[in-house]
Order: structure tokens, then C-alpha cells, then sequence
């Protein structure tokens, strides 16, 4: 493993966000595993992508053919690029911010990230083996976890063939201990870190 691109979608920031502190223990996991692999950053919390525009879009595309390498197709060349994929964003009304999916239009882009086969046939072109989707939740998710399943989705046409979600969740019901509930999830993200 050379490069884990980790997506930072804790909205609530490092000091209050259970997702951020799970993901923590994810990625220290994975750095104990491969110690020469660089971890890149992409910080949503201040939402600096711009949403995608009919006229963004638009230039998007048309800097992707003339321009592959232009700063605004950053989002699509890190996701490309990655040996890992790890996304950390807490269990927002039934999914995720909105400033993830700003920046998965941003990293779904034509001939870098994806293209069409000959016969019409999509094609991925990342090179992530794994996806890796942390979240947490106050409730239970109880097949609702609908951010997961969008991300695994987007994997798959993006050429990402395994997604795994790693989740604490539970942890605003009264009588349930978030702390322990949490180190349970730690514990997850070890084994997870350990099998990929």
C-alpha cells in the first residue's frame, strides 16, 4: 500500500466528532500495517467545493479533455490515484453532508475516473482494491444506512470492487454506553485494518 486517501466528512470537527476519532483509530491501524504509505488528506469540513453547476459541469468536462491535469480535477485524480479509499462522515438524516457529495460529482469525472468501453460497457479506472466507509450513528442504522450503500455504489462504477462499512452507532440511546460502544467499533477497525 503506497497511498490511502482519506475523506474527511466530520462536519462537527477532530474535538467533537465521534466519526473523526473512529476513523483515527482506522487509519492509525492502517499506518502500523504499511508504514511507508502516505496518508492524503481531503478536508470537506469547510466546504470549499463549489456544487456542481450546469455551467460547472460543463467546464469541468471540457478542462478534462483539454486539460487533464488542471487543479479543478484534483478530486478525480486523488480518487484515481489511491491504493485506499477511506471516507469518514457521521450518519446525517438517513446518509451523509452534503459536502461528500459535492465532492464525489467532483471525483466522478470522464475519462479519469470512469470511461465507456467500445461497446458501450462502463468501466472504472481506480485503482483501489478497497473503500472503506466509517460512520457513526446516535440510532441504529437497521438497513437505513443509505450513505453506505450510494457509496458502495459510486465504488463499483469508479472501479472500487470491495466496500466495507465500519460503524458505531447507538450511541445517543439512553441506557447505552457510547464510550464502550465505540471501543467496540476501534476493535472493528483493527480486524477491518488487518484483512485488507
Amino acid at each position: 500500500m503506497d497511498q490511502i486517501l482519506f475523506v474527511d466528512a466530520c462536519m462537527r470537527g477532530r474535538e467533537v466528532s465521534r466519526t473523526w476519532q473512529l476513523s483515527q483509530s482506522f487509519l492509525s491501524a492502517c499506518q502500523a500495517r504499511w508504514p511507508r504509505a502516505e496518508i492524503r488528506r481531503r478536508d470537506l469540513t469547510g466546504g470549499d467545493l463549489p456544487p456542481l453547476t450546469a455551467a460547472l459541469a460543463e467546464e469541468r468536462d471540457r478542462r478534462a479533455q483539454s486539460q487533464p491535469r488542471d487543479p479543478m480535477l484534483d478530486p478525480a485524480w486523488e480518487m484515481r490515484g489511491a491504493g485506499l479509499v477511506v471516507i469518514a462522515a457521521p450518519y446525517w438524516d438517513l446518509s451523509f453532508p452534503s459536502a461528500l457529495k459535492v465532492y464525489l460529482e467532483w471525483a466522478s469525472v470522464l475519462g479519469i475516473t470512469f470511461r465507456y468501453t467500445d461497446e458501450g460497457a462502463q468501466e472504472g479506472l481506480c485503482r483501489a482494491e478497497h473503500l472503506v466507509y466509517i460512520t457513526t450513528a446516535g440510532g441504529p442504522l437497521e438497513g437505513q444506512n443509505f450513505g453506505f450503500d450510494y457509496v458502495q455504489g459510486l465504488g463499483h462504477m469508479l472501479g472500487i470492487p470491495r466496500a466495507h462499512c465500519l460503524a458505531a452507532q447507538g450511541l445517543d440511546i439512553q441506557g447505552n454506553d457510547p464510550d464502550v460502544l465505540l471501543n467496540r467499533a476501534r476493535e472493528d477497525a483493527l480486524l477491518l485494518a488487518g484483512r485488507l
